[in-house]
């Protein structure tokens, strides 16, 4: 896919202190600003375009995270993008944590992100062109859809099945059982898993750790299978045990991301199993921090402490965006920006609301 040139594409991302500078005068230019952050900035008791001078100081903003609850989509969307002929694309946030937020996804860093995740995928061993079933949540949700996009890369065959996560989530908050909606999700992938090949899949642990109760789904599944992802929900070591078992032919990799970083992180060692998983940020478009929830400081490294991450692209600035995760901090790879992660898990609660991972 082709994009216009935009003002990320343009950044010079291999000097990160002008990215940022670049970055900070886009979004908070009268010209080129979304309306959402030319308003916040007039509340601020500093002057973003000529004040803010390290990525630490990102700290120094609002989490906007309640704005992208209600705004209006049109006040999120920079004024500069009108310009470049290519309308950006809206994505929701599962709503986890309360009513759903909405991102703005540019063309240009929707171009970006593909040729990112296409050369992981390789990097891993994925069978390109051989046909690929995900089930993950589609229609809002940015992962189904650009899974579209990393399929025709890869020349695969896409399979999907949808999953609407804010239901079984609701579901479950109202105290109803979900098994009956699980066992619907299963039923339609086990369509295409007895009648295709299935070379690759991507899901969430609890979709596979159903899959695997249905022998006669394992069995077809495993004669095909090279590549498992998981995504979505938290995979502890004795749940990645019991897929290895299952799936010995397949390379398992467990991703982590969030819709309010605008992707997912990058592994850094795709061949790592993923238990040993190590999730490193890509400065400086996106940026990870590992913090004490009470001090919002950063833990020690190889302790456990809140994901905050910050997002910079032409389309949106997210700084300082608290997840509903913990992680372990790692030390960012050499010239790196920020941390890395290790072992994240979802956290019991966060801003006032019961964290309900349900399946995804």
């Amino acid at each position: 896919m082709t994009s216009p040139v935009t003002a990320s594409t343009r950044w010079d991302a291999r000097d990160p202190d002008q990215f940022l500078r670049d970055a900070l005068d886009w979004h908070f230019n009268p010209e080129t600003g979304s309306a959402l952050w030319l308003r916040i900035a007039e509340t601020l008791d500093f002057d973003p375009r000529t004040d803010i001078s390290s990525y630490e100081d990102l700290a120094r903003f609002p989490d906007i995270a309640a704005h992208l609850r209600t705004s209006r989509v049109e006040d999120l969307i920079p004024r500069g993008l009108g310009r470049s002929g290519a309308p950006p694309l809206i994505y929701e946030t599962g709503g986890t944590t309360g009513s759903p937020k909405r991102l703005i996804y540019s063309a240009s860093w929707i171009e970006r992100c593909l040729r990112w995740k296409v050369d992981e995928l390789r990097a891993a061993g994925f069978p390109a062109g051989r046909p690929w079933l995900v089930a993950m949540p589609s229609g809002p949700h940015a992962y189904g859809n650009t899974a579209r996009l990393q399929a025709r890369e890869l020349g695969s065959l896409l399979h999907s099945i949808d999953i609407d996560p804010r239901w079984v989530k609701k579901s479950i908050a109202d105290g109803a059982a979900v098994d009956g909606y699980v066992a619907h999700l299963v039923e339609q992938i086990g369509h295409i898993v007895q009648t295709q090949d299935i070379a690759a899949v991507t899901t969430t642990p609890p979709i596979l750790a159903e899959i695997i109760l249905r022998p006669e789904l394992v069995d077809k599944l495993a004669a095909t299978v090279s590549y498992i992802a998981l995504a979505g929900a938290q995979l502890d070591d004795d749940t990645f045990d019991i897929i290895a078992e299952t799936f010995p032919g397949a390379r398992i990799q467990n991703v982590y991301g969030s819709t309010m970083v605008l992707t997912t992180a990058r592994i850094r060692d795709p061949l790592d199993p993923a238990p040993r998983t190590v999730y490193d940020a890509y400065p400086p478009h996106t940026i990870f921090a590992v913090v004490d929830p009470e001090t919002l400081r950063p833990v020690d490294y190889g302790r456990r402490g809140q994901v905050r991450m910050s997002h910079l692209s032409d389309g949106m600035f997210v700084p300082n965006n608290l997840e509903r995760d913990t992680a372990i901090r790692v030390a960012a790879p050499p010239g790196g920006i920020g941390d890395s992660l290790s072992a994240p898990q979802p956290l019991g609660s966060f801003d006032g609301e019961t964290v309900i991972p349900g399946v995804y």
